[in-house]
């Protein structure tokens, strides 16, 4: 074996351990980035990584030297886009290193954005990037860049950064795991529980920032984009109702259900300390009306209360005594698994094939609505 293999394996060896160390998901960019130029030298690095490559590019490091180069931001700008890549053809080869003269031509190159951006004010002239891939799924990218006077990049360099690769990807993995679990964690101390999807939005910026469905799963370009500006305006809307002690909205439907809930979750470090909101939306199938299991009498009480009865007009309706009353909506919230009156008008207007009767699903608030004057006696 020669001399330079055994330095080569020597490096490898401890690039490989830099990567899988624990750390924060800052951190552990900044070891790819000190991982990589430890086998290939290189005066300018970068590393993407993320579930949803939007905020995966946002969140992204970029090095000169040995210093942070300040990343003027690109406004919605993807990963994909910002490589000029087909995600689909990058993961359907096994290979994840390439030289950027492979990828792009040589007056190409410079077109691509963020090499536009942020490479040709540093004036680098060469490029060798990783795709981060496993199963299918492209969850980063990471790379070198050199200025002319450095040099090409060679095969050598690029066999290097394929070993690396597997490393990065399973530390990369590790924390995009951990970081869902933790936004989880955060959305369910708001909610209390989970079930249907759940969507964190950052109310100051208006996105959607986070979503999670355990069931269906979430594809961030069908199930979030479209529907960002509403999912916003949905969690605005409830919680300014809430605040100002107004009747709750009519729950907002999405293509995945209704708005079931939203809760504040302002100033939480998993989300970056922001004023966010988590919105819980269910679907027919995540929650089928439970009406159908009901008695008589209890579909009339619930008729009443969706309605907006208070609980004196809902008994002298009735014909039952208050007390009466009050274990009749003790049943209901048990069996349509609610917690109070407002998430009971939520669950029975919920559009499904086995929802509540129509005259549960259109009747309008009388005028002396309890929901109006936000008066919820019987909870």
């Amino acid at each position: 074996m020669k001399a330079s293999d055994t330095l080569n394996d020597l490096s490898l060896s401890s690039a490989q351990l830099l990567v899988v160390q624990h750390g924060s998901r800052a951190s552990f960019r900044r070891r790819v980035i000190d991982a990589m130029r430890t086998l290939v030298p290189a005066s300018g690095a970068f590393c993407f990584f993320g579930l949803h490559d939007e905020r995966a590019f946002a969140e992204g490091a970029r090095i000169v030297g040995n210093l942070s180069s300040r990343m003027p931001q690109i406004d919605h700008m993807r990963l994909s886009t910002a490589f000029a890549i087909d995600p689909q053809s990058v993961v359907a080869s096994s290979r994840r290193a390439y030289l950027a003269s492979e990828l792009y031509s040589e007056e190409g190159h410079h077109q691509v954005p963020y090499f536009s951006v942020y490479s040709a004010p540093a004036e680098f002239k060469h490029a060798l990037i990783v795709f981060l891939h496993e199963g299918g799924v492209l969850f980063g990218v990471a790379g070198l860049e050199r200025r002319a006077a450095e040099g090409e990049f060679t095969e050598a360099d690029i066999a290097l950064l394929e070993r690396l690769a597997p490393f990065v990807i399973a530390g990369g993995r590790a924390h995009i795991a951990y970081d869902e679990l933790t936004r989880e964690a955060s959305a369910l101390r708001a909610l209390g529980k989970i079930k249907g999807a759940l969507y964190v939005v950052d109310r100051d910026n208006r996105r959607v920032v986070w979503a999670v469905d355990r069931q269906h799963g979430i594809d961030w370009q069908q199930d979030v984009e479209p529907f960002s500006d509403a999912i916003v305006n949905a969690a605005e809307q409830m919680i300014a109702a809430n605040v100002r002690g107004d009747a709750i909205p009519t729950p907002m439907r999405f293509h995945r259900g209704t708005v079931f809930a939203v809760a504040k979750i302002d100033d939480d470090p998993v989300f970056r300390g922001g004023r966010c909101a988590v919105v819980r939306v269910e679907s027919p199938t995540d929650s089928p009306a439970a009406i159908g299991g009901l008695s008589k009498r209890e579909r009339e009480i619930a008729r009443l209360l969706v309605a907006g009865y208070s609980g004196v007009n809902v008994a002298a309706i009735s014909g039952l005594s208050e007390n009466t009353v009050r274990t009749y909506v003790r049943r209901l919230y048990h069996k349509l698994d609610v917690a109070n009156r407002a998430d009971l008008v939520r669950k029975l207007m919920l559009p499904s094939p086995q929802a509540a009767p129509e005259s549960v699903a259109h009747i309008a608030p009388p005028p002396d609505s309890s929901l109006a004057d936000g008066d919820d006696t019987l909870d």
